[in-house]
């Protein structure tokens, strides 16, 4: 199902880094001024945004943290996307049914977000987060372990968006009655 595991199913160790996706940086001294640390709050808030609009099923909100032009991926233990959008209308379009197809509560728990390049001056940002994914249906289960990945554009009112968006899904229980991409 895979096109990067183990060969026993499951993904490689370190898939993502191994595949490129992840461009993992030793700790550095780095801009930490009153309008940096605003910039790494914005973009965590960008994630979190995200994954509880998800949750909620409020489409609406989850495309107001994506630019225009954003390209949206999903790939399942391998950086080969098996789902791609190619715009904030596409992304609108598509995810409604995709959520609702879930039939269950999920919950995003979002952390490990590290901002690895931050330019202030024009605007752009490269960041990534660890996310763990529960799942309410007939009981209580771990839907998903996610690593995101992200380039993010500041836009003119002042919010942090994202531009590039990979969501890598380490492993996936799918409880839907669809094929189970996020």
């Amino acid at each position: 199902m895979r096109s990067a595991p183990d060969g026993a199913g499951r993904p490689g160790q370190a898939w993502s880094h191994r595949s490129g996706k992840v461009d993992l940086r030793p700790l550095a001294p780095g801009d930490w001024s009153p309008e940096a640390l605003t910039a790494r709050a914005q973009i965590a808030e960008a994630f979190s945004r995200f994954g509880t609009a998800f949750d909620e099923a409020r489409v609406d909100v989850l495309c107001s943290c994506f630019t225009d032009d954003a390209l949206f991926e999903v790939g399942l233990g391998s950086a080969e996307p098996r789902t791609r959008f190619g715009s904030r209308q596409e992304i609108a379009e598509q995810l409604p049914g995709r959520i609702a197809a879930q039939a269950d509560q999920r919950r995003h728990l979002m952390g490990n977000v590290l901002v690895e390049q931050l330019d202030l001056e024009a605007g752009t940002a490269k960041a990534l987060a660890y996310s763990v994914v529960t799942v309410a249906s007939d009981g209580l289960s771990l839907g998903a372990s996610v690593i995101y990945t992200s380039e993010l554009r500041r836009e003119d009112d002042g919010c942090w968006r994202f531009s590039s968006f990979f969501i890598g899904m380490d492993e996936y229980l799918p409880t839907s009655r669809q094929d189970g991409s996020a």
